[in-house]
């Protein structure tokens, strides 16, 4: 039995990452703050996806909070989810409707400078006729 264990830490290979375990540590706290999302840390410092999970998941072993053990990322509750996708649908809504009204707002700044040129165009035409009187007429 021993003597498999020395051979097997002779042969073994040890592994050297790119990047430290302050550097993990901090990464998996921007996910779990939901700063940043795996596939954002995962693509940005080229690691498997799989990798920043287990990250993850020994960071929240370390910090207290619990987390699935069956895949996933689900803890919060049923209820809890629910109301968070809610919310979210909430906030779409809420995007659609302000750029409804910023390009309500645009079509109406349009119109409103029409009206400024037309009624500056109006105002040349009265003073161009109020400057001029029929002869013989005096000025009142």
């Amino acid at each position: 039995m021993t003597q498999s264990l020395i051979e097997r830490q002779r042969y073994a290979v040890t592994f050297q990452s790119k990047l430290s375990q302050e550097k993990r540590a901090e990464l998996a706290d921007l996910v779990i703050a939901e700063t940043k999302t795996v596939p954002e840390v995962s693509i940005e410092y080229e690691v498997s996806r799989k990798t920043v999970n287990g990250w993850v998941q020994k960071r929240k072993r370390q910090l207290g909070i619990p987390g699935s053990p069956i895949g996933g990322d689900r803890t919060l509750p049923p209820a809890a989810l629910r109301r968070v996708a809610r919310e979210k649908l909430g906030r779409v809504a809420a995007e659609r409707r302000a750029e409804s009204y910023r390009n309500e707002l645009e079509d109406t700044k349009t119109q409103l400078e029409r009206l400024v040129e037309t009624l500056q165009g109006m105002q040349v035409t009265l003073e161009y006729y109020m400057g001029q009187r029929p002869p013989g007429r005096a000025a009142a």
